[in-house]
């Protein structure tokens, strides 16, 4: 089994965390997501992750360890996840993007972050 660890991070918090993905017959699953700092994230090489394919959520995933937030949204502009608790127009936690969000699509790529 492969796993890898991408980054997320929340806007309430503005604080980034890792969650854990395994893949499982050629999609990947959100585990567990943990608090990490930004020095530790990129000593573990987190924020080089690349991962494509179906991101979902397994049954007993945590989700943000700040927000709570269970669901994401990819940025249309970095590419990169935020945390999303069903708002209609929001920020993007990394870059600032703001705009309306719409259903993501069940297949994506995630370049886990650049720090």
């Amino acid at each position: 089994m492969r796993a890898e660890v991408i980054l997320m991070k929340c806007p309430e918090s503005k604080k980034i965390f890792g969650v854990r993905t395994e893949e499982r017959n050629g999609d990947w699953v959100r585990t567990w997501a943990f608090k990490v700092n930004e020095r530790t994230a990129a000593n573990e090489g987190f924020d080089k992750t690349i991962i494509r394919g179906n991101l979902y959520a397994d049954d007993d995933y945590n989700g943000c360890p700040y927000c709570k937030a269970i669901n994401f949204v990819q940025c249309g502009k970095c590419g990169k996840l935020t945390c999303w608790n069903n708002e209609e127009k929001m920020s993007c936690a990394w870059c600032g993007l703001t705009g309306n969000t719409s259903r993501l699509q069940d297949e994506i790529d995630v370049k886990a972050g650049d720090l």
